[in-house]
């Protein structure tokens, strides 16, 4: 069931749960004050809003009704919530908890329905089977509806903790994981396309902190990359809270490798002076890895050969989060987070500039090294970093002094 209007109490709560951060064992304090601290943040709307943890779940307070299903909708981006539920918080007595879940389905229609029961101590005088037996009483009394645990029309959930109970009527889902910035920092070589997006996104759900780096092929193409970049980091600000972008001008770059270079390399070593980029902004923003949205076998120049090559210009690990995604799911996964239309409007790739007749499929490392052997390497580096611009991009829902970072 969702959550409408009609199921939201006048003293809302909001009840978060997660899962893999439950697993932690030892660590589990460090997952749930960075996620409390995201939560904290991303509600800073609501001057109101007090987040309190609880027995392997955190509660919103001071939330109102009507503030309660923005307030959701926020937090459905939160790395590392499994489920939401807008609730009502009642002493855990039998008649308290009754008379909250007559409440919560007083006017409401559904022709089955069922309790859900949990305890999250067992030192109470009534166990899960008696919660589930007096509350459904209590509900059928003013519903009359049949009771079906197996597929009912509605569930009615009770979760006694410490003392108090917690009475809803629906969950609506978060994206798991684990907490932005609870995993470190990496550097994601971002392309206006398809691939780096989602990859990012990805990784985001693991924990990481990002920072998102674009090579653009101005003054030889338009800006349309650049906006594309601009307006993607925006949509995934909305997930991450706010990012830094880094845009490289690397036409220059290009021009020199395709003159001093073999023509059948260019590609790769166009990504391996990319790497060296990146490798260089993850030093200076104390970065620990770097992300690519390479697929294995998807385009002629991602085979296991060029990959290595590639990476062997690297100074950090290189994650690669699609490795084994065809395209489709790529797709499917960037409709799913909302940079699909984005992505699907055409633009000049700065790797397209310069793009030899023939790419190489088999890339050996010696023969990849042996071809740039003549480039002036580190002078390059520098010119690239030099002309480097940084734009740090705010998420809608960030409010100054609450959500900085």
């Amino acid at each position: 069931m969702t959550i409408s209007a009609n199921i939201i109490p006048q003293n809302p709560v909001l009840i978060i749960h997660y899962h893999e951060i439950a697993l932690k064992r030892g660590n589990q304090s460090y997952f749930e004050s960075i996620l409390k601290r995201n939560i904290w943040r991303r509600l800073g709307r609501f001057p109101k809003a007090r987040v309190q943890h609880m027995r392997n779940r955190l509660l919103v307070r001071g939330l109102g009704p009507d503030e309660a299903p923005q307030a959701l909708a926020l937090l459905q981006k939160v790395f590392g919530i499994a489920h939401i539920s807008i609730g009502t918080e009642v002493e855990a007595t039998m008649p308290a908890m009754q008379a909250a879940a007559q409440s919560l389905v007083r006017g409401l229609s559904f022709e089955s329905f069922a309790v859900r029961p949990k305890r999250a101590e067992k030192h109470y005088p009534f166990d899960s089977q008696d919660i589930g037996r007096e509350v459904g009483s209590a509900v059928w009394e003013v519903s009359h509806a049949r009771v079906d645990l197996s597929h009912p029309a509605l569930e009615v959930f009770v979760e006694v903790v410490q003392g108090k109970a917690y009475i809803f009527a629906a969950r609506a889902p978060g994206p798991g994981g684990l907490p932005v910035h609870s995993s470190g920092r990496a550097i994601v070589l971002f392309s206006a396309g398809f691939d780096a997006p989602v990859a990012a996104w990805r990784m985001m759900k693991r924990g990481l902190t990002l920072h998102l780096v674009h090579f653009h092929g101005q003054p030889h193409t338009d800006d349309a990359s650049v906006r594309k970049a601009r307006e993607l980091t925006h949509v995934l600000a909305e997930w991450h809270g706010h990012i830094r972008l880094t845009l490289i001008a690397f036409a220059p770059a290009q021009e020199i490798i395709a003159v001093e270079s073999p023509e059948r390399f260019r590609t790769i070593l166009y990504r391996r002076m990319m790497m060296r980029v990146a490798g260089r902004l993850a030093w200076k923003n104390r970065a620990r890895a770097l992300i690519t949205g390479e697929s294995l076998g998807q385009v002629a120049s991602q085979t296991l050969a060029n990959m290595a090559a590639i990476e062997d210009a690297a100074s950090f690990p290189v994650l690669r989060p699609l490795i084994g995604f065809d395209k489709q799911e790529i797709l499917d996964e960037a409709r799913r987070i909302g940079t699909y239309d984005i992505s699907a409007r055409p633009h000049d790739e700065s790797c397209t500039l310069f793009m030899p007749r023939r790419v190489e499929t088999a890339a050996k490392i010696d023969e990849v090294r042996e071809a740039e052997s003549g480039l002036d390497i580190p002078w390059m580096l520098e010119q690239l970093m030099a002309e480097a611009q940084t734009e740090v991009i705010h998420p809608d829902w960030w409010v100054e002094g609450v959500s900085n970072r």
